[in-house]
């Protein structure tokens, strides 16, 4: 255990040093998956419609109308759902989204 231990911190130290750790907040290379492949992967789209669904809501997310926060809160509470997450995060924001006077 200990070991194992030492080990993890010469590589991780190792590598910090040789810059190769990326900061939390890049999204691109840190390992934390953009919020269209968690939305894709997590409620397992599979139909255009549900992609071009994920592809509004990124869209409204990016230029500012939808909040990411409403976002990622529906999709935790339509993921908990597990039969048919898409449907209820589909219907679910819709509502929510309404209630802030965005339309989906």
């Amino acid at each position: 255990m200990v070991r194992s231990l030492a080990l993890f911190l010469v590589i991780a130290l190792t590598s910090l040093a040789c810059g190769t750790i990326a900061s939390a907040t890049d999204t691109g290379t840190s390992g934390t998956p953009k919020l269209k492949d968690t939305l894709e992967k997590g409620l397992k789209a599979r139909l255009p419609s549900e992609f071009a669904f994920i592809d509004e809501v990124i869209s409204k997310v990016d230029d500012g109308t939808l909040p990411r926060s409403m976002v990622e809160s529906t999709f935790l509470w339509a993921r908990r759902r597990q039969i048919h997450a898409f449907e209820y995060f589909e219907q679910g924001l819709k509502v929510r989204a309404a209630q802030i006077g965005v339309s989906l």
